[in-house]
């Protein structure tokens, strides 16, 4: 029932070839790798001076401030299971934007029109609201409508 640890086993070895200092857990050659990677691209992201580029950063900033906002109110006044479908919904939607400014960014370059997969995001997400307990339909569609007011939010302001 009971464990007994004999004392005179508990000792630590080491190799004399090997430095103590230099373990494998302190290795992170493989973390750093993967930190430079990570940088480069959101450098390569923020240095272009792509005025398009730049639109797109803006406008999934904005939408996804708001959406924090309207998911964390909707949270506090109704809900915690309305909250959360709004921020399922919310971030859904500005994936569908994402893709639709993908595809509209190749216009001209590699297509003649504009794809019809980001067409999939909202009958993803009403078939997963469906079927998932923790999420509600009609919070979901709202909070996926939530990009249209933030592009009509920062087109109206100039």
């Amino acid at each position: 029932m009971f464990t007994s640890v004999d004392s005179e086993r508990k000792r630590i070895e080491h190799l004399p070839s090997k430095n103590v200092h230099e373990s494998p857990v302190q290795n992170y050659s493989f973390i750093n790798e993967i930190k430079s990677v990570i940088a480069n691209q959101f450098q390569k992201i923020f240095s272009k001076n792509d005025e398009y580029t730049k639109l797109q950063i803006t406008i999934f900033g904005i939408t996804f401030i708001v959406a924090i906002l309207v998911a964390s109110l909707t949270a506090i006044i109704i809900g915690y299971t309305f909250g959360f479908s709004v921020l399922i919904g919310a971030i859904s939607g500005i994936f569908y934007l994402r893709l639709l400014a993908k595809s509209i960014g190749k216009i001209g370059k590699e297509s003649t029109r504009v794809s019809q997969l980001q067409l999939l995001v909202p009958v993803c997400l009403f078939i997963f609201a469906s079927k998932l307990g923790s999420l509600e339909i009609f919070p979901a569609m709202i909070g996926f409508f939530i990009y249209k007011p933030c592009l009509i939010f920062y087109f109206s302001r100039s």
